[in-house]
């Protein structure tokens, strides 16, 4: 499926290749990618997936965990997965979710419709919001 996985991944690599480079990038945003296969997505996956991605950990971060704790923070986000009938797959929508310097959810941009472009002002925005 390259319009979703393949492709925000390689949307977040040129966010996290842009904003360290830009010298009046803020420095307080990370990238988040969570796995909702924790069967598939072991760690050792996710890291050999990471640094093939060219992630700077100090920035981005590849996760997952307990079903029951991913179904939870995905529910409330509007983040919907099922696994196919066969059990072969996943079928799933995307979010992507910005949270702002005082941890309120800034943004949930629905679908892989977004530039790099567009999710970084989002993170510009989110680096200096206030109480």
């Amino acid at each position: 499926y390259p319009t979703f996985c393949p492709l925000m991944s390689n949307n977040f690599r040129q966010v996290q290749d842009a904003l360290l480079k830009q010298p009046n990038a803020p420095t307080n945003w990370h990238l988040l990618t969570l796995s909702f296969d924790p069967d598939w997505d072991s760690p050792a996956r996710l890291k050999a997936y990471a640094e093939g991605m060219r992630h700077d950990p100090k920035h981005w971060t590849f996760a997952t965990g307990d079903l029951t704790d991913i179904t939870a923070i995905a529910e409330q986000v509007g983040e919907v997965f099922v696994r196919d009938a066969d059990g072969t797959g996943i079928s799933h929508n995307l979010r992507t979710v910005v949270v702002d310097a005082q941890g309120r959810v800034q943004k949930i941009i629905a679908e892989n419709k977004w530039t790099p472009e567009e999710l970084m002002a989002e993170l510009r925005r989110a680096a200096v919001a206030k109480p």
